[in-house]
């Protein structure tokens, strides 16, 4: 089933505008499909009702029963240095069941914080994106690019992926906790004085075996174990 996002709701009809009617139309939907829309939060069945030159009108004919995820991540991602590299883990991160992404800038991150900015509008057309892809109502948000040095560990379980340090393993994770803040760094990972001053505040050092992973490839390793634990 196609999945397509609304931003606007009549009646019985969802209204399908911009690039999300040149999506429908790339697809070529017959009249009597079934076809799936996102629209607060909700993932409603839908068939075209009336297709117009600018939108499209669909009826919604029943809805999916979509569960949220079991525990609240919010990801503070150093920001690599190949921005393609974000865009990558931004639609991991959202088909994953992040709640919040921060993008954080650190001593081997991307700085450009112009740059930064203005990407900050792809990655949210890319997480819509990838909620259609995974069929997840729920809207990652992408939060505003934060130093490092003001990171705080607010959650239950606060954790810091860090291969340079010998740290815990991850049966020392608290998978009981409904709330988690997780750090990953960017090509080179963390200076020592960095992560010195995450563990001082609380982020616990989990050390993913056995062998040095890519920032995209911790990310979807930790996330995948978190979920699913």
């Amino acid at each position: 089933m196609y999945v397509f996002y609304a931003k606007e709701k009549k009646g019985n009809t969802l209204i399908l505008t911009d690039q999300e009617v040149k999506h429908f139309r790339v697809r070529r939907i017959k009249k009597d499909e079934v076809f799936g829309v996102i629209y607060d939060e909700r993932l409603y069945e839908c068939r075209i009702a009336k297709e117009e030159r600018n939108k499209v009108i669909c009826e919604i004919i029943g809805e999916k029963e979509i569960n949220r995820p079991p525990k609240a991540v919010t990801l503070y991602q150093c920001i690599t240095n190949e921005l393609k590299t974000m865009d990558t883990i931004v639609r991991q991160a959202t088909e994953l069941g992040v709640s919040k992404l921060i993008p954080v800038i650190s001593e081997r991150s991307f700085r450009k914080q112009e740059a930064i900015l203005k990407r900050i509008e792809k990655w949210k057309k890319l997480v819509i994106e990838a909620m259609k892809q995974s069929r997840r109502p729920f809207l990652m948000e992408i939060g505003t690019p934060l130093e490092l040095k003001d990171l705080e560990a607010s959650s239950e379980e606060n954790i810091l992926l860090d291969n340079f340090y010998k740290g815990v393993g991850v049966k020392e994770i608290n998978f009981r906790a409904t709330t988690y803040s997780v750090v990953v760094g960017p090509e080179g990972g963390f200076s020592e004085r960095e992560a010195n001053l995450l563990r001082s505040r609380g982020f616990k050092s989990v050390l993913l075996e056995p062998y040095t992973l890519r920032s995209e490839t911790a990310v979807c390793a930790i996330l995948s174990i978190l979920m699913n634990c």
